[in-house]
């Protein structure tokens, strides 16, 4: 019995002297890490110092204007010069102005290699006004409460959230922070209110599926930016029936904030707003087509209730287009209607712009999508299409990209808008910032090939320049020869163009299917182009773990790609899911957004130092309620050493005969998570880069084996199928 205790203990011992062997892997960074952390720590301590002239049209300097840049402003000197310095790398949104010219605005990135650069900046006339329009506003339900579907009878108070109510002023203010100097360089601005103003919740409509409220003191995140405007002439200004309709016509008015479209009659729902703004009489009408009308209670005013403006009544809302004309110098008309998520207009909003076109007004503009569209011009009168989101909460990802315009009014013009300036909005983690780089360039390809095509739309830094009634050429190209083996092979056109070119023309030496595909994931390139104060950060992807992490070492392109860590001492893959449900496009243009496309590719580039294996969790699902039709483990890459490579996987969702859920959902949708698995031995590093979630939209025709379009797109890849071994000669075009 003593013997046995005896070789019980000596076991034990032995035991406890193996776990309590130091696991190297765990005493600190990996070696891959501190690497890492010696590249931040050398960018870190990098600065710019350049010079910024500002020249006018011809290219005269132009003395005594100012520029602000990270709330410093310089003036230029008789050289028109201004010298920064000591900048940290990262964002910046850079404004000029200067007395007898447009503000000029921009966003680029700043490095220790950026060099001396121009702006130019446009004149203009002494009668001209600047008039400011973005798309659809609220501050309440996620703001408040990340898990809100809809709103209630109840005021949320939750720890950590965007929007308090004990310091609803202040976080609204912060919220709006990043866009003000884009808000304050026009003359007058207007947003679509898309919620009603309350303070106590009591009346929620009974039916409605989605309703909202904001809190009074949230207002001030539009008034301390410069907003002068609200249209409240939409589908949620109704959500907490009359008594919220009360509240908000109050707040708005204490405010500060003109309004139009909502009241307590038709009469004052369908009454124009008429200002002056620098001496220019503006005159806006705001006006839903969705009505309610299958709900007991609808949304829309009457002779006896109160609502909202009623766009399918097309005697009343022509009435005051004419009137808002009559009583004006420039008449705007805001609509709001179409279809949630789509990226053109449908037809019944197609056939609202023709009925107020009709009338002559000087301006139209779209709300209600969630999904910035295009510009066009309609009966002769400019119009934005869809601006999308301005400041609201919305999880997916299509509606993360919204769209704000400054349109300039020349009153003495036959034609009063001939241009526009259209910043791209992004909403990160719901809060608006201003763009720059490829998502700027992206939704501004995209901007420009679903617009009209008598407007140019041109790419600028954080920007794209509008013109109206004016077509104009692309004055740059360039040829690339691409060699492809016999086989079916994905051409990624972004390693051979800047983001702000486009693909006109292709020659092939064979006979190929070809056809062009667009990334939906849009942030799988893990590069920061926002331009608030933290550069680096990847907010798309879930990455809140030490071995998980944004990295400088392992850019295929760019600045930064994703780092993920293991060692042999790990027991689990780490996992890296993309944050949203990817929803595949519509087909577009089109009638509805019942039809989308149904091919896709998964597509990036990795690389790998001992790396485990590399494989992707991959779900198909509906667009709406999650439902799932298929689960399964892609096996992406083998274990190993190797150079940057490129992955791909090709799919097609289900027919749209396989339904699921009582409501009938067809396939609409996919949700993926990538996983690095432990290696055998020592320490592994995964990097990826460059990830993309390509929907094949648009097959290409060759004829005598070639192609030419000269209208910008935002598609940036091509999938080709030949035979035999064949070259492609691309050309890429661009303006200067």
């Amino acid at each position: 019995m003593k013997i046995e205790k005896k070789i019980v203990l000596v076991l034990t011992a032995i035991l406890l002297s193996a776990c309590s062997v130091e696991d190297p892997y765990e005493t600190g960074p990996t070696q891959s890490q501190q690497q890492e952390q010696a590249e931040q720590d050398k960018e870190n301590a990098q600065s710019a110092t350049f010079t910024v002239t500002i020249k006018d049209a011809t290219g005269v300097e132009v003395k005594n204007a100012t520029l602000s840049i990270s709330g410093t402003t310089y003036t230029t000197d008789d050289s028109g010069q201004v010298a920064l310095p000591d900048l940290p790398q990262g964002n910046y949104t850079i404004s000029v102005n200067k007395s007898g010219f447009q503000s000029y605005l921009t966003t680029l990135q700043i490095d220790d290699e950026t060099e001396p650069f121009d702006l130019n900046i446009q004149s203009k006339p002494s009668q001209s006004v600047s008039l400011f329009f973005a798309g659809d506003t609220m501050f309440g339900r996620r703001y408040m409460d990340q898990s809100l579907i809809t709103m209630g009878n109840f005021l949320p108070d939750v720890e950590g959230a965007l929007i308090r109510a004990s310091s609803a002023a202040e976080n609204a203010i912060a919220l709006t922070q990043y866009v003000k100097p884009l808000v304050q360089s026009a003359d007058f601005a207007s947003v679509n209110l898309e919620t009603p103003i309350l303070s106590i919740p009591v009346s929620v409509h009974p039916t409605k599926e989605f309703a909202f409220f904001s809190l009074p003191e949230t207002l001030q995140g539009l008034t301390e930016i410069g907003v002068d405007y609200v249209a409240l002439g939409n589908n949620h200004v109704y959500d907490y029936l009359q008594n919220g309709l009360d509240d908000t016509l109050k707040y708005v008015t204490e405010a500060g904030l003109l309004h139009s479209g909502a009241g307590n009659n038709d009469s004052e729902a369908f009454a124009p707003l008429i200002t002056n703004v620098n001496g220019l009489t503006v005159g806006i009408i705001s006006a839903t087509s969705i009505t309610g009308e299958d709900n007991p209670i609808d949304y829309i005013a009457s002779a006896q209730k109160g609502g909202a403006a009623d766009l399918t009544d097309t005697a009343s809302v022509t009435s005051a287009m004419e009137s808002a004309i009559a009583q004006s110098d420039y008449a705007v008309a805001q609509l709001h209607g179409g279809d949630e998520y789509s990226y053109a207009p449908t037809r019944y909003i197609s056939n609202r712009f023709d009925v107020l076109g009709a009338e002559g007004p000087d301006l139209m503009i779209a709300h209600h999508p969630h999904v910035a569209q295009g510009f066009g011009l309609i009966d002769g009168t400019p119009a934005l299409l869809g601006l999308g989101n301005f400041v609201f909460e919305q999880n997916r990802i299509e509606t993360l990209l919204g769209v704000a315009v400054i349109v300039e009014v020349d009153p003495t013009s036959e034609l009063k808008t001939k241009s526009a300036r259209a910043y791209p909005i992004y909403l990160e983690d719901y809060q608006p910032k201003l763009v720059t780089g490829f998502l700027s360039d992206y939704l501004i390809r995209r901007l420009g090939e679903f617009s009209d095509p008598n407007v140019a739309v041109i790419p600028k830094q954080g920007f794209a320049e509008v013109r109206f009634a004016q077509t104009v050429a692309p004055t740059a190209s360039t040829p690339v020869q691409v060699t492809l083996p016999a086989g079916q092979h994905i051409v990624d056109l972004r390693a051979y163009a800047p983001s702000n070119a486009f693909l006109t023309g292709i020659q092939s030496t064979e006979s190929a299917e070809i056809r062009m595909g667009r990334d939906l994931m849009l942030f799988g390139d893990f590069e920061d182009w926002d331009n608030d104060e933290e550069f680096g950060e990847v907010s798309r992807w879930e990455n809140d773990s030490d071995n998980l992490t944004p990295c400088l070492t392992g850019a295929h392109r760019g600045r930064q790609g994703m780092c993920l860590v293991r060692t042999q001492f790990d027991n689990r893959p780490l996992r890296m899911p993309f944050k949203h449900t990817i929803r595949t496009m519509p087909i577009t243009p089109g009638d509805s957004t019942l039809l989308a496309y149904h091919d896709m590719s998964l597509y990036g580039y990795s690389k790998g130092e001992n790396a485990g294996v590399l494989s992707a969790e991959m779900s198909i699902l509906t667009s709406e309620d999650n439902l799932v039709f298929s689960e399964q483990t892609l096996q992406i890459k083998a274990a190993g050493n190797y150079d940057w490579q490129t992955f791909e996987h090709s799919f097609s969702l289900p027919e749209d005969s396989n339904v699921l859920g009582p409501e009938n959902l067809p396939a609409r949708a996919v949700k993926l998570t990538f996983l690095h698995s432990p290696p055998a031995d020592g320490e592994a590093t995964l990097m990826l880069d460059d990830i993309a979630l390509i929907s094949w939209q648009k097959d290409i025709i060759l004829t005598n084996g070639a192609w030419a379009q000269n209208t910008m797109h935002g598609m940036d890849f091509l999938q080709v199928n030949s035979q035999k071994d064949v070259t492609i000669n691309l050309t890429f075009s661009s303006f200067q």
